[in-house]
C-alpha cells in the first residue's frame, strides 16, 4: 500500500530515541523529508548519510524552542506537512505524595507545554498551506493511571484534550489533529537504570525479566507481549498519510488490546 508520503516534510520530537527515532526511520523509507528534535541528537549520527534527514537539537520545555524548530524545518525543507509530538520525560515516582510542585511543573512544561509550543509554531504555516497533520503521542496511562506515575499521566490525559481542541478549531481549515495512545511499549524510558521495569522489579521483588512476566500476567495484556516502537510507528505514519483523512480530534489505541472499548 503507497501511503504517499514521498517527499512530505515532517518534524518529530523526541527523534533520538524510542518511538521517536523508530517512525523517522520509518518515514524516511517512505521517501518523507524529516527533521529530527531533541535535546540531544548524537546518539542518531548514523542516519547523517540521508540526504532528507535533518537535527536539530533544542529543550522544548523552553519557550520559544518550537518557533526555533519550525523555523528549522522551513530553511531545510520549505514547508511543514506532519507534526509528530512525540517529546516528553516519563519520570517514575514512589507515588502522589512524592512528587513536589517543581516534578509536576516539569512534567507539564515538558509533555504538555512542549506539544503546545510545537503545534503553536507549525499551525501558522499550515494554515498558509491550507493542509496538516497535528499527532501526538499520548498513552494509555492517560485514560488508566498508574500509582507510580501520577504527574505523567495527568500529563498524558491533557494531551488528549488538547489534540481535541485543534481538531475542533482547524480541521475545517485542513489541519487534522490526532492521539496515538500507547500501552505497554518497552523502549529505552522502561529499562533504563531507575525506570519503570526497575521500579517494577523492585515492587514484585523479582528480575528485569521477572517483573515484565509479572506486569503481562498482572495486565492481563490479551495480545501477550509488550508493544514495539515500530507498533507505534506504523499508526502514526498512518495517519499521517491521506489514507486517514476523515480522521480528526480521535485517539488511536496501540495497546495490544487492554483498554476497553467503553
Amino acid at each position: 500500500m503507497n501511503l504517499n508520503l514521498k517527499d512530505k516534510v515532517v518534524i518529530v520530537t523526541g527523534a533520538s530515541s524510542g518511538i521517536g527515532l523508530e517512525t523517522a526511520k520509518a518515514l524516511l523509507a517512505e521517501g518523507a523529508r524529516v527533521l529530527g528534535v531533541s535535546r540531544d541528537m548524537a546518539p542518531v549520527r548514523d542516519l547523517a548519510a540521508h540526504a532528507r534527514w535533518r537535527t536539530y537539537e533544542v529543550d522544548l520545555g523552553e519557550k520559544g524552542a518550537g518557533e526555533a524548530a519550525a523555523d528549522t524545518a522551513l530553511k531545510a525543507f520549505g514547508r511543514i506537512d506532519v507534526l509528530f509530538n512525540n517529546a516528553g520525560i516519563c519520570p517514575t515516582r514512589g507515588g502522589f505524595l512524592d512528587v513536589s510542585d517543581e516534578d509536576w511543573a516539569q512534567t507539564l512544561n515538558v509533555n504538555l507545554m512542549g506539544y503546545v509550543r510545537m503545534a503553536r509554531a507549525v499551525i501558522p504555516t499550515m494554515l498558509a498551506q491550507k493542509r496538516g497533520v497535528l499527532i501526538h503521542c499520548g498513552s494509555e496511562a492517560g485514560r488508566m493511571p498508574h500509582p507510580l506515575l501520577p504527574d505523567y499521566s495527568t500529563s498524558k490525559a491533557a494531551i488528549a484534550l488538547l489534540s481535541k481542541a485543534l481538531a475542533r478549531e482547524f480541521t475545517s481549515k485542513g489541519i487534522r489533529s490526532n492521539v496515538v495512545a500507547p500501552a505497554h511499549i518497552r523502549t529505552e524510558l522502561w529499562d533504563r537504570p531507575g525506570g519503570f521495569l526497575h521500579a517494577l522489579a523492585e515492587r514484585y521483588g523479582t528480575t528485569i525479566d521477572g517483573a515484565v512476566d509479572a506486569f503481562l500476567a498482572e495486565s492481563r495484556l490479551p495480545a501477550g507481549r509488550l508493544g514495539t516502537a515500530r507498533d507505534v510507528a506504523m499508526a502514526v505514519l498512518y495517519l499521517a498519510s491521506d489514507l486517514s483523512e476523515f480522521i480528526s480530534g480521535d485517539v488511536i489505541n496501540i495497546d495490544g488490546g487492554v483498554i476497553p472499548t467503553t
